[in-house]
């Protein structure tokens, strides 16, 4: 797979317990946990999953460091568990999901991009705010190098105003607002700070 489609770091995150998810009825494949309010599946390798811990309660917290890859053109986040351990309850809740990240593999002149309609009607429209929001956010986010944003001509959909398109995987989306940009980069680029 590209490197450009996907991407991995390490990370380090304190999450709730939630449950787990078996494999063949016995074998702990998944962690359940919560991070800020949003859950997410942590896969277990062998040697972690038999060292599990059946009577961890449900809400207690872990500190989980592990590996997590990015499949940019599903928009999925895969994670990986290669530690973790029990900790008491953090103080801050809205701690960062990732507090160490590190590029494995940075691509070299590859940019994903996002393709932007500059013409009259997607930029009256709300256009010019859709780009100056996915500026913002795509410098927030540690992703400008990562990510271009292109302004483009008529995309075609004028009624539907305005228009972007995702690249590499060719996505358009129409109506979009301001408010529905941290959505869009959730989706395709994760919602992770690199």
């Amino acid at each position: 797979m590209s490197k450009l489609l996907e991407q991995s770091t390490n990370f380090q995150v304190v999450a709730k317990f939630l449950g787990v998810i078996l494999k063949d009825g016995y074998r702990v494949k998944y962690l359940r946990v919560a991070i800020a309010a949003q859950e997410y599946w942590i896969k277990l390798p062998k040697e972690l999953s038999h060292k599990f811990d059946r009577n961890l309660s449900v809400g207690s917290w872990l500190e989980i460091y592990g590996t997590q890859t990015l499949e940019r053109k599903k928009g999925i986040l895969k994670m990986e568990a290669s530690s973790f351990m029990t900790v008491n309850e953090p103080n801050d809740l809205l701690k960062p999901m990732v507090n160490e990240q590190k590029a494995i593999a940075k691509p070299k002149n590859q940019t994903a991009c996002i393709l932007i309609c500059q013409k009259s009607d997607c930029w009256q429209r709300g256009g010019k705010e859709v780009y100056q929001r996915l500026e913002e956010q795509l410098s927030d986010r540690g992703l400008s190098d990562l990510v271009q944003i292109q302004k483009t001509g008529c995309q075609k959909q004028c009624k539907q105003a305005p228009n972007l398109v995702v690249m590499p995987n060719k996505a358009r989306h129409s109506n979009v607002r301001p408010s529905q940009v941290d959505g869009l980069l959730n989706r395709y680029f994760g919602n992770t700070i690199v």
